[in-house]
């Protein structure tokens, strides 16, 4: 468009703008598509390969979403909602490959990643005693919990809900590995009092995977015994709902460190990225005045009824060598973390603050916006730059955290 070539012109001759790199403002659709599932079926993530095939993990409400022949499971398999999986070739008019995964309970998915190798990986919860493990499974075992209402996505979890994690083959004909991984209570969930505050909140988490194919997630647990590792960062659940971080092999059969992130009160583990020294940095919510931090921590107390928080955990997962709330005297919240080249770290919130203390060195804000982004050295205890912006209505924008995450949880 005239417009979108106008402005890359003008924004080309800023100082500091790299010639060599191509700019797209207003991008053009690619393709956009329905699933064409005949039950109701709601999108939750997507993800694309390095091909530049799409990914989805959506909800399927019955046995007449479109899977392929071939595929590792090609039949719902009961309850109320099965995990529908479909791989999406790049012009979006067929289908590669699509899948449910499931039990006879209920399924939801979280997060998806594709790896190197064009293998899916899958974050959900399950309330399914039968959920499908691979035989080498982590865990073969449904911990269960107590019964959740998850009245506004259309289900409830009768006998609790698990973490589940799935492996699918580039070709969607296999399920490579799969585990539960959770304890005697809920786990996977974030159903914290007053950190459940957008539409869909009680499905948030993340899988990410490192350069050797390792898997790490970040998610919520109400579990005490939830299988952290015996050296791990901290070893109890210090009450209510925690965040848990965790590594696991690529092959899902081992859990290589786990660990509790949180307080006295309600924690919730959102996002995760890595630096380049492969430490693992995480954000969430809490409304725990003990939320662990380090001398260091850019703020160092609870400032509102909920903050949010990031946390660095050392690549073993044995130590947090930094961690800090981040917040103002309203409610917050962050939901991304990502981190560049330079180990700058970058996060993405929402607040109910209505005054300036969110802008810094941005010349483009709205204060009261209701949405924040603000990027921090390395060091992660000074503040660059950052801003508000949003209409104040209160309304999350989803975005990605990675290149490869296009998790809308």
């Amino acid at each position: 468009p005239l417009y979108s070539s106008a402005a890359s012109d003008v924004y080309k001759r800023q100082e500091g703008y790299d010639n060599t790199k191509e700019l797209v403002i207003d991008p053009e659709l690619v393709f956009s598509t329905y699933s064409g599932s005949v039950t109701d079926n709601f999108g939750y993530t997507a993800a694309f390969d390095n091909d530049g095939f799409l990914y989805s993990g959506s909800s399927a409400f019955g046995n007449q979403y479109p899977t392929t022949l071939g595929s590792f499971e090609e039949d719902w398999s009961g309850g109320v909602v099965d995990i529908a999986l479909s791989k999406v070739d790049t012009t979006g008019t067929f289908l590669i490959w699509s899948a449910y995964l499931g039990g006879t309970g209920d399924e939801l998915p979280h997060s998806i990643m594709v790896n190197e190798n064009d293998e899916l990986y899958v974050l959900g919860s399950s309330s399914s005693s039968d959920f499908p493990t691979s035989q080498n499974a982590f865990s073969s075992v449904f911990g269960g919990g107590s019964f959740i209402e998850l009245g506004t996505l259309g289900i409830d979890y009768d006998d609790g809900s698990d973490i589940i994690l799935a492996r699918v083959s580039a070709d969607g004909s296999e399920l490579l590995g799969s585990t539960y991984v959770g304890g005697a209570d809920n786990d996977g969930l974030n159903f914290g009092t007053a950190l459940k505050y957008n539409y869909a909140d009680e499905i948030r988490g993340e899988i990410q995977l490192d350069d050797d194919g390792n898997v790490f997630v970040v998610s919520s647990t109400y579990s005490t015994d939830f299988p952290v590792s015996t050296n791990a960062a901290q070893l109890t659940n210090n009450g209510g709902q925690e965040a848990v971080a965790f590594m696991m092999s690529p092959d899902l059969s081992n859990l290589e460190w786990s660990t509790y992130v949180g307080g006295n009160s309600n924690d919730a583990g959102y996002s995760l990225t890595f630096d380049s020294n492969s430490d693992v940095i995480i954000c969430g919510g809490t409304q725990s005045f003990d939320f662990p931090v380090t001398p260091s921590a850019i703020q160092g107390s609870l400032e509102g009824n909920v903050d949010g928080f990031f946390t660095r955990l050392t690549n073993n997962g044995q130590i947090i060598d930094y961690s800090t709330y981040y917040g103002s005297d309203d409610y917050d919240q962050l939901y991304f973390i990502e981190t560049d080249e330079s180990d700058d770290v970058y996060v993405f919130g929402q607040t109910e603050h209505a005054q300036s203390e969110f802008i810094i060195n941005a010349a483009y804000n709205t204060i009261g916006g209701g949405q924040i982004i603000t990027k921090f050295d390395s060091s992660m205890e000074n503040i660059e730059w950052s801003t508000a912006f949003g209409t104040g209505g209160g309304c999350l924008l989803y975005t990605s955290p990675s290149p490869r995450d296009l998790s809308t949880s």
